[in-house]
C-alpha cells in the first residue's frame, strides 16, 4: 500500500482494495528503519511526544513543590494506588476481566491527579505533542509502500489524536489526556523493543525510588505492593530476552503503577 497526504484521510477507505501481496519497490518501508526512525521521534526535543511517567514524575514534583496540600490531587492518587493493588489482587485471583476494570478506574484517577496537581493545560500540550510526533511519522511515509499491518496501526493513531484534539476542543480534559497518551504510545510501538526498554527502565527507577521512600518502615501495603513491583520487573526483563517485548511492556507498566503508587503515596501523605 502506497501512502499519500499528511494526515492519512483516505487510508481506511483504501484497505478493502489492498486485497494480495505488493511488490517490493525503491520507495518501500523497512519497518526495521522506521522502528529506528520512530524511536528517533520518541527522543526528540521538539516534538515532545507526551508520557504517563513523566507526567506523573511532574505532578509528584509539584505536590512537593506547594506550601499548600492540593487535596483534591491527593485524593486522586490515593485513589489510584488502592485501585492498582485491587487490580493485582484480581489479576494473582485469575479475575482478568475485574483487573482490567479496576486498571482502567486507577488509571483515570492517576489522569485526574495530574491535571489537579499540573492544570488543565497539560492536556493541551499532551495533545499538541502526539499530534506533531503523527505528522512526522506520516511524513515519513509519505508515498512509500507499506504493509496494511502498518498502515492500519498507523490509521488507529491518526483517529486517537483526532479524537484527543476533538476532546481538548469540547474542553474534556481528562479524556483528551487519555487518548493523547495512547497516541504518543501507539507511535512508540512502532519500534517494539524501544519501548520495552524504556518501560523497564522506567520500572526499575520507579522501584528504587519506592524503596527509598519507605525507608526501613514500609506499611504492611507498601511492602507488598514493591514485593509485586520486583516480581513483575523480573518478570518484564524476562519477556525482553525471551523477545515478547509487549508482554514486557505489559509487566513493567503494571510494576510501574504498583511502585509508583507508593512513590506518590510517601509524597501525598501528611502523616
Amino acid at each position: 500500500m502506497r501512502l499519500r497526504g499528511p494526515f492519512l484521510v483516505a487510508l481506511t477507505i483504501a484497505f478493502a482494495g489492498c486485497e494480495g501481496s505488493t511488490a517490493p519497490t525503491q520507495d518501500a518501508v523497512d519497518e526495521a528503519l522506521l522502528a529506528q526512525f520512530a524511536e528517533q521521534v520518541s527522543e526528540s526535543s521538539d516534538i515532545r511526544l507526551p508520557s504517563l511517567g513523566a507526567l506523573l514524575r511532574a505532578s509528584r514534583e509539584a505536590l512537593r513543590a506547594t506550601d499548600v496540600a492540593n487535596t483534591a490531587a491527593i485524593r486522586h492518587f490515593r485513589a489510584a494506588r488502592r485501585l492498582a493493588m485491587a487490580a493485582e489482587d484480581s489479576v494473582e485471583a485469575g479475575n482478568e476481566d475485574a483487573a482490567k476494570r479496576l486498571s482502567r478506574r486507577s488509571h483515570r484517577h492517576s489522569l485526574e491527579g495530574i491535571l489537579t496537581a499540573l492544570g488543565n493545560g497539560v492536556a493541551a500540550e499532551a495533545v499538541a505533542g502526539s499530534a506533531a510526533g503523527l505528522a512526522r511519522i506520516q511524513a515519513r511515509l509519505d508515498g512509500r509502500d507499506i504493509s496494511e499491518r502498518l498502515a492500519a496501526h498507523v490509521a488507529r493513531i491518526a483517529r486517537a489524536v483526532a479524537t484527543a484534539e476533538a476532546k481538548a476542543a469540547a474542553g474534556e480534559h481528562v479524556a483528551a489526556l487519555h487518548h493523547a497518551l495512547a497516541s504518543a504510545e501507539a507511535l512508540r510501538h512502532l519500534s517494539p523493543r524501544y519501548v520495552a526498554r524504556k518501560w523497564i527502565h522506567h520500572a526499575t527507577r520507579s522501584l528504587r525510588a519506592g524503596i527509598q521512600a519507605v525507608g526501613d518502615a514500609p506499611t504492611d501495603e507498601e511492602a507488598q505492593a514493591l514485593q509485586r513491583a520486583r516480581r513483575l520487573l523480573n518478570a518484564a526483563k524476562e519477556e525482553l530476552k525471551a523477545g515478547h517485548p509487549r508482554r514486557a511492556v505489559e509487566a513493567a507498566t503494571r510494576s510501574v503503577r504498583l511502585s509508583g503508587g507508593v512513590v506518590r503515596g510517601r509524597s501525598t501523605d501528611s502523616g
